[in-house]
């Protein structure tokens, strides 16, 4: 039965390179009292075996759908509702990539994937009735890659730039977001302590595809970490090992260049560089929908400049991205997880893969670490283009082909003031005024934030407050929930009109008014003004959806107030509502009063739940606090979910962190493994 079943994954995934023995009978994995599963095993490939087991049980559904995108077959589940995907991934075309550049890849990392994916096929032969349909299985090792491709050129923007060509808004490329995460890394001179220490923050959807699980895994072969990860993921995305840890923000640098092409009607199916008419090559995605008896064919464009559509207007617009172009960012992250020391560290930040993501990095020798990493290309500086524009498609000049090296990235290391942080602002803004970078000695047209924002102002203004920060400090700066004294929202929405209005004038909304005026800038589930503040924040986004930061007109602060006041008084019959009457936090059937608001270090961003209410979509997620001992040994650990580690509502851990999450409190988890076995409420092979 052993010899079938080996032989059967030797069909589902061909051989890149040596496929490692899986032998389930020697990996544990180890429930803690909150369900999370700490992975044991001798190799780094059975790790990602039970890795992916163990993460089948919390969350089959949503890593079944991962691969289904992966193979442009969601909406062979999903529907309609995921053919656009299903298009866009075709469009992108990430296998190609991964076809040409999987035989140069590490054969250790292709090992580990192996492991993986042979661990979802095993739980999905354990549990057929858990498995969506026939398209899921099997998995080839090329389609996996494209679709981690696929997700970091997401993140990278494509899911912003896209629509706007499509819908014809092109022109007004990204915006702002009240998402976000925050890091911080202390060094020992700024630590009460003397004890090195990193926040983990990640500002992420709170369920789905891109929600952070958290694991632990460790091999006989030196990998040990604990951290969070994507469903899908067959390592850890940012965390802690025994001698270090580092954090992940988004970064908003230029990471994607839109190209319109020179097209007429005199040259039907092609486009002019530098004088000469190029074929527009054309593909054909099938699109195979749920419901629909046939597939359905959609075409795709490629210029030389990369993946590329048609506006309603009729005009051709090239996308061209690195991330498109490396299929690499695993690997990397894999190297960072192997990582021992900062030298490894940095050696596997120099592979520069990953296309994205601010770095904040700590470890037990006391290096504190941060750099704006992105694989950014060296773009023409000739002042006539505009990269954070549209550029012309109609010359080879905008055309850029080379990589910047990552010592070229802002970065900094150890500086004299034991402390860096970011909140997703400016790389220029990481530390003390004295200590920061200049951002003229770094190319304007990689685009670098050069900014604050709400939740940096705030950050700052606390840890100004600290000449060392304790354990217990640094809970408080990352827990926080006030906005800083002077507010930094989109649409107009700052210290401005809004809070200077002349309720005297307006005597019939003059609670509204003197409930923001009086407002003291905390958002807890108790305060009034957090609850004006709020509605009005969410309908201005409405009114000013092009996302114009112009002050507001007393007109438009009027009609705000006279929005929220009309709103109360509809759908609560009074003005005086808490914030956490109206903004809730939901899993399931059941559902809480949430504090916090967009863009404060405690980040909520909502959605609308029905018409009264808002519900908590994305915001302050998986949280993790490491201070590495002065004495040496582990690291000592404390994290929190939202929720918990399990996406069944029949789980005990479906939502068993919820309330130590919402009253900001951290549970303990370790490294060791004696300790773990020592306390788990269930260990198991996954057989």
């Amino acid at each position: 039965m052993r010899i079938l079943f080996l032989l059967s994954l030797t069909f589902l995934f061909p051989a890149k390179a040596q496929i490692s023995a899986i032998h389930p009978e020697q990996i544990q994995i180890a429930r803690d009292s909150y369900g999370v599963p700490h992975i044991f095993a001798p190799t780094d490939p059975e790790v990602a075996y039970g890795l992916a087991w163990a993460h089948s049980e919390d969350d089959f559904k949503t890593i079944q759908t991962l691969i289904l995108t992966g193979k442009g077959k969601l909406a062979t589940y999903l529907g309609k509702k995921g053919a656009p995907v299903d298009y866009v991934f075709g469009l992108l075309n990430t296998r190609k990539v991964v076809d040409q550049q999987i035989k140069s890849m590490d054969p250790r990392f292709i090992q580990l994937v192996q492991g993986y994916l042979r661990g979802l096929e095993a739980y999905g032969k354990a549990h057929p009735a858990e498995v969506l349909n026939k398209h899921v299985f099997p998995i080839a090792l090329e389609d996996y890659i494209a679709t981690t491709m696929f997700s970091v050129a997401v993140f990278c923007g494509v899911d912003r730039t896209l629509p706007k060509i499509l819908d014809g808004s092109i022109a007004s490329l990204p915006g702002f977001t009240g998402e976000g995460s925050n890091a911080f890394a202390i060094k020992s001179n700024k630590s009460a302590s003397g004890e090195p220490m990193l926040v983990i923050n990640a500002h992420q959807p709170i369920e789905g595809a891109t929600a952070f699980y958290e694991a632990h895994v460790q091999s006989e072969e030196g990998w040990n970490i604990l951290g969070g990860l994507f469903p899908g993921g067959p390592l850890i995305f940012h965390g802690v090992t025994p001698n270090l840890a580092w954090a992940h923000t988004v970064n908003f640098q230029d990471k994607i260049d839109v190209y319109q092409l020179q097209t007429d009607k005199a040259h039907p199916g092609q486009y002019q560089v530098d004088g000469q008419w190029l074929t527009l090559e054309k593909r054909k995605v099938k699109l195979s929908i749920k419901g629909i008896p046939f597939p359905i064919s959609k075409v795709a464009y490629q210029s030389i400049y990369g993946p590329t559509v048609k506006s309603p207007s009729g005009a051709y617009f090239a996308i061209r991205l690195p991330a498109l172009m490396d299929a690499g960012a695993l690997q990397q992250w894999y190297a960072m997880n192997r990582a021992t020391n900062l030298t490894e560290f940095k050696a596997a930040i120099d592979q520069n893969h990953l296309a994205m993501f601010n770095i904040m990095y700590a470890d037990k020798e006391d290096n504190i670490f941060y750099i704006s990493n992105g694989k950014m290309p060296y773009r023409n500086p000739d002042k006539k283009y505009n990269w954070s524009g549209t550029v012309p498609g109609n010359t080879r000049a905008t055309l850029w082909e080379k990589f910047k090296p990552v010592s070229e990235l802002p970065q900094y290391l150890n500086p004299a003031s034991g402390y860096l942080f970011n909140t997703n602002h400016s790389p220029f803004m990481a530390t003390d005024i004295k200590e920061n970078l200049d951002p003229t000695k770094f190319d304007t047209n990689d685009g670098y934030e050069t900014y604050h924002n709400n939740r940096s102002f705030r950050a700052k203004e606390l840890i100004d407050t600290y000449e060392k920060i304790s354990w217990e400090d640094l809970k408080r700066i990352k827990f926080d929930r006030q906005l800083p004294a002077k507010i930094l929202y989109p649409y107009g929405l700052d210290a401005s009109v809004l809070f200077q209005l002349d309720e005297t004038k307006y005597p019939t909304l003059k609670p509204i008014i003197q409930g923001i005026k009086n407002w003291n800038h905390v958002t807890d589930v108790e305060s009034i003004g957090a609850l004006y503040y709020n509605i009005a924040y969410y309908q201005a986004s409405k009114i000013r959806n092009n996302g114009s930061k112009a002050p507001l007109t007393e007109s438009e602060a009027v009609a705000l107030c006279q929005y929220v006041n009309d709103f109360l008084l509809k759908h609560y019959g009074k003005i005086e509502v808490k914030l956490g009457e109206f903004q809730r936090l939901v899993r399931g059937n059941e559902d809480w009063p949430q504090a916090g608001m967009p863009d404060v270090l405690a980040a909520v961003q909502t959605e609308a739940w029905g018409e009264t209410k808002r519900r908590m979509n994305s915001g302050d997620a998986y949280i993790g606090f490491i201070r590495f001992p002065k004495g040496g040994g582990l690291p000592h650990i404390e994290t929190v979910n939202t929720f918990g580690a399990s996406s069944h509502p029949d789980s005990p851990h479906y939502a068993d962190q919820r309330e130590m999450y919402q009253a900001q409190k951290t549970k303990v988890m370790t490294l060791d493994k004696d300790e773990v076995l020592k306390h788990a409420k269930r260990v198991y092979r996954p057989e």
